[in-house]
């Protein structure tokens, strides 16, 4: 029998208490606490297991694999990216507000979109907001599509039926799912 159990999570360093904290006496940050639900499975009706511990590997006997990297068509990107973007990967681009994310994601899905549909999904901006910011660069590509959306499991339906080259979420935090029980916050 499967039972839930709540706990709160500091989102600046991921300390875990049993209860929600006004501050966190791990890294003194306030107002940082994200309630979590964990599932407690039960086996034999005695012990209750939290986690599924992984064991440790020799990483002598890993077989290592070189990734196919797509380029990104930014130069100075790509060598961050050691080599351009690998499939089925995630990158988290981060920084100050107006320090030109948004424009250089764009840049990129124009560069992208060459070689196949790319998906921009913005929970912030409007499909005007990036219409402008693409005609400002110069971006007329038809295989760049918008998806004004937040919920997870219909970004996940869209992108299951494109199939696309790359997905671009912009912004993370904005994401809800029914399957996470804190709400969407900027941090």
């Amino acid at each position: 029998m499967a039972k839930s159990k709540t706990i709160f999570v500091c989102s600046s360093c991921g300390y875990e208490s049993p209860k929600w904290l006004g501050k966190c006496p791990a890294c003194n940050e306030w107002n940082s606490f994200y309630e979590e639900k964990m599932q407690l499975t039960t086996s034999s009706g005695t012990n209750v297991k939290l986690k599924e511990s992984s064991k440790p590997l020799n990483l002598n006997q890993v077989e290592g694999k070189e990734a196919v990297r797509t380029k990104t068509g930014v130069n100075e990107l790509d060598r961050v990216l050691g080599g351009g973007l690998v499939k089925g990967s995630l990158v988290l681009l981060g920084g100050e507000p107006g320090i030109g994310k948004s424009t250089l994601i764009l840049q990129i899905c124009d560069k992208i979109a060459t070689d196949g549909k790319v998906l921009y999904v913005s929970g912030e901006e409007s499909a005007e907001q990036i219409k402008l910011r693409a005609d400002r660069l110069n971006i007329q590509n038809d295989n760049i599509m918008f998806l004004g959306e937040t919920d997870i499991d219909i970004i996940e339906a869209e992108i299951l039926n494109m199939n696309p080259k790359l997905v671009i979420i912009d912004s993370i935090q904005t994401m809800l799912s029914n399957e996470i029980t804190s709400a969407a916050r900027n941090s």
